[in-house]
């Protein structure tokens, strides 16, 4: 297939060698996806049984074409010390990308002062408590309810929604809530083309839309994808009975920023639990890598030893570090802290498949965790982050003044020079406080126009004082 694809570019019509380069490219950063995506779905195995998802290799091919399916054909290398999608090293033995090879992992080696050495497992993930696995069980009783719910108000919709999930307190419970509050439901729906999708739906709901629907739907997706973070939100809509904002995505950004972490505006989102309305095979393997994704991030964010729930609340916590609403009051100052002590059997059920899959993360002791700290471990997981993350890392380290050249060829010096630093987990921090800051203030600036004034006012109000709320419970 590769042979008739670069047959094609080199002859039809005289086409230009540029064509060909083109093609070239495209078949390159094309392998990169799918080899990554692959890669990365191994991580998802339960390594006791060493079982292999191959639905899920699939679906990677089906990740890979649909990142590379631009409006633009042309495809430009982006000016940067790594490519946009890359390939992970193959290492000898069947190793995997963090350096260990797939083979079940040695019994616990306990020391006298209880504590564990590195590289060892207390037969792997412990089980959740009673406790834990009648709270999980109460959840997804609660949650079949509404899932059922909230797919009968999908069906309202005459445009076509590809995948679609709702998140937040309107769907999961958050300690701070009394028993009367009914939060607004947030909803994404993602599209395979916006504008299209709009014209139907404001045809079909144009009370949904601010003044933005008078200007059409071409007005309205270029205000989606060209400001912000390319959602646009629809905020305090009933439908059947119910309160939701919804916001609409193109499927390209957002399995790109799953992958590839653009904004973490929705990546950043589905850290935490979500509820699938509707399935999508690209989604489920691209949701697999994010969440990889955000274990390591927290990684290089922690110390040795800390505890499950101090890894999920670092989890957690990545979509709001940088967002301006969280300093200015927009946001429960405690609202990391109440997802997290709400849902942790969500989120042990969630993680427990990843945790278990990286060689690099181990439980040593009843809850509490155990990382390799050793440079090369640590440098193998930084380089399997994705490049935006990578990207703002290596310019905190020169601003730190660590000499760190440029180029693929000094991606693995790099990486070991950044990870021996003392000042590792604040340059992390940083580094995704950057990536998070500018599409969450622009995205909030954007819901003036796509919320219009009044709804709005309306909804910082409202977040206003769940802020103040907090505030006097401290």
């Amino acid at each position: 297939m590769n042979r008739l694809l670069i047959r094609g570019g080199l002859s039809s019509g005289g086409k230009s060698l540029r064509a060909a380069a083109d093609t070239a490219i495209l078949l390159t950063k094309r392998t990169g996806v799918i080899s990554q995506v692959r890669w990365e779905s191994k991580l998802s195995v339960n390594t006791s049984t060493q079982k292999t998802d191959v639905s899920a290799v699939n679906e990677s091919d089906t990740a890979a074409l649909l990142l590379l399916r631009k409006k633009n054909p042309k495809l430009e290398v982006a000016n940067t010390d790594r490519q946009t999608v890359r390939p992970p090293a193959i290492h000898k033995d069947h190793q995997n990308v963090d350096g260990a090879k797939f083979a079940q992992r040695p019994a616990a080696s306990i020391r006298s002062d209880g504590q564990a050495s590195a590289g060892t497992t207390v037969n792997g993930v412990p089980d959740l408590t009673y406790e834990e696995e009648t709270q999980l069980d109460s959840t997804r009783a609660a949650q079949d309810e509404i899932k059922s719910e909230l797919q009968a108000l999908l069906k309202q919709f005459k445009a076509p929604i590809r995948y679609a999930f709702a998140y937040g307190s309107g769907v999961y419970k958050q300690t701070g809530y009394g028993e009367g509050s009914k939060p607004m439901v947030d909803l994404i729906f993602a599209v395979s083309h916006p504008d299209h999708w709009h014209a139907l739906n404001i045809s079909q709901n144009r009370p949904h839309y601010s003044f933005m629907g008078s200007l059409g739907s071409n007005a309205v997706s270029f205000v989606q994808e060209r400001l912000g973070a390319g959602v646009y939100f629809n905020p305090f809509i009933s439908i059947n009975g119910v309160v939701v904002k919804y916001g609409v995505v193109s499927m390209e950004t957002l399995s790109s920023d799953l992958l590839n972490w653009d904004t973490l505006y929705l990546a950043g989102r589905m850290h935490k639990p979500t509820l699938t309305l509707r399935r999508d095979p690209l989604m489920r393997i691209s949701k697999q890598v994010n969440l990889t994704h955000a274990v390591r991030a927290a990684l290089l964010m922690l110390p040795k030893n800390f505890t499950s729930e101090e890894l999920f609340q670092t989890i957690a916590k990545i979509s709001f570090a940088g967002d301006i609403r969280m300093k200015i009051g927009g946001e429960n100052p405690q609202k990391v802290r109440n997802i997290v002590a709400a849902q942790m059997p969500l989120f042990k059920s969630r993680y427990r498949s990843i945790i278990e899959g990286l060689p690099n993360l181990e439980y040593i002791a009843g809850d509490l965790l155990q990382q390799d700290m050793g440079p090369a471990a640590r440098a193998a997981m930084l380089r399997k982050m994705p490049n935006n993350f990578y990207d703002q890392l290596v310019r905190q380290g020169r601003k730190a003044g660590v000499k760190l050249p440029p180029g693929l060829g000094a991606e693995a010096v790099n990486s070991e020079r950044l990870v021996s630093m003392d000042e590792i987990q604040g340059m992390a921090s940083s580094a995704i406080e950057k990536i998070v800051a500018r599409p969450a203030l622009t995205q909030s600036l954007k819901g003036i126009l796509t919320s219009g004034v009044a709804k709005s006012i309306a909804y910082m109000r409202a977040k206003n004082e769940k802020f103040r709320k907090a505030e006097v419970k401290k």
